[in-house]
């Protein structure tokens, strides 16, 4: 009975693990893995050595990678034609298939819900009424059903509250004998230390020169609509430098700022930041203006707003290291800099984007970094 049961609680955690789409472009061979030779030289002596890691927590800039990797590490490592240690999954067989679709029933999901601000308890241990009877933790250590081991990947670890992440150390810590688990985070600054200890990190660095351009237009054909009007082949070189450098190496940023021109939004953001005392006014009416010419819809907006944020992030980066160079140090462009970094942890918490343009436009007026504890 007690078999049967666990059976059926894996059966229905399943539904909720493992239906997400993969929101990554498709690898069919590790070499399409974009500027991160050494990861992949890494991973595959680890492989065939047998060293690798029950636990794995890959981190790095959005849109370089890493759960392409991820994705191609579980093909790899469930290919019913090649062995692991070819680092060559077919693509073809049932079980790259379905990993590709999210459906293999060894290969488990978890992602952060887009109308939640945290990965939800009960995705890792189940609901209140069935604790530790589904969800992540549990449906790692049930038996394959299909391949000779399981991987699980967690999506979004940065969104996890410190009992999410309590709840995951024992299954980090001691993982099955034949599971991987995958955490994919943007740094490990943002993963608990009781996380990270248990995990081998792979660091993901952002391409920059021409492996920068080719991952970038790479992902701006993947992600072209049936509308889409630009056209990927004619942005120049300059215009994606320029991007990969606004956005600090996130690629998802640099996509936007490509399709939406961020010239014209930086130029004039850029020339009120270079006030010696920014105008609030007119910063939060050049912010809001941007913003409206985006989209009335709320992700969007915030999309746009992290851009936003990109650019003056940038900006200051950059004065902080022109007066470097002159042996001078500004310590009002240090805590701009600061406070501009504190609105993307303010925009993953769901902030009202209105009020956070008002605060965020007075707080560099004032040169505070706006630190409010818990909420700054």
């Amino acid at each position: 009975m007690a078999a049967k049961k666990a059976s059926g609680s894996g059966s229905k955690a399943a539904k909720t693990t493992r239906a997400i789409a993969i929101d990554a472009p498709p690898l069919d061979a590790w070499s399409d893995l974009i500027g991160h030779d050494r990861l992949i030289a890494g991973l595959s002596a680890a492989i065939q050595q047998g060293r690798l890691g029950g636990s794995l927590l890959f981190v790095g800039p959005s849109g370089v990678g890493k759960t392409s990797a991820a994705v191609l590490l579980t093909q790899t490592l469930l290919c019913e034609r090649s062995s692991p240690e070819q680092m060559a999954p077919c693509n073809t067989c049932p079980a790259c298939v379905q990993v590709r679709a999210g459906t293999h029933p060894d290969f488990i999901q978890v992602s952060k819900p887009d109308d939640k601000t945290l990965i939800p308890l009960e995705l890792l241990i189940g609901p209140v009424d069935a604790r530790l009877q589904e969800g992540f933790c549990h449906d790692v250590h049930l038996r394959p059903m299909q391949a000779k081991r399981k991987v699980a990947i967690l999506h979004d670890a940065d969104f996890l509250n410190e009992e999410g992440a309590n709840c995951l150390l024992k299954t980090l810590e001691e993982p099955p004998a034949n599971a991987l688990i995958i955490l994919i985070g943007s740094s490990e600054q943002r993963q608990l230390p009781t996380i990270r200890s248990r995990c081998q990190v792979l660091r993901f660095q952002a391409p920059t020169g021409e492996h920068g351009r080719q991952l970038l237009r790479k992902q701006l054909q993947w992600s072209a609509t049936e509308d889409d009007e630009l056209q990927v082949d004619s942005v120049s070189d300059e215009a994606l430098d320029a991007a990969i450098e606004l956005s600090a190496g996130d690629m998802h940023v640099a996509i936007r700022l490509v399709r939406g021109g961020g010239d014209k939004i930086r130029e004039a953001l850029w020339n009120q930041l270079d006030a010696p005392v920014p105008d609030p006014v007119a910063i939060a009416r050049l912010i809001n203006g941007h913003l409206d010419s985006i989209s009335k819809d709320v992700p969007k907006r915030r999309a746009a707003l992290r851009d936003v944020f990109s650019i003056a992030v940038q900006h200051y980066r950059r004065q902080l290291r022109n007066d470097a160079k002159s042996g001078e140090y500004d310590p009002a462009t240090h805590r701009r800099l600061d406070r501009t970094l504190r609105t993307f942890r303010e925009i993953d918490r769901s902030a009202n984007l209105g009020t956070l343009v008002d605060c965020y436009a007075a707080d560099l007026t004032l040169a505070t970094t706006g630190d409010r504890g818990a909420i700054g």
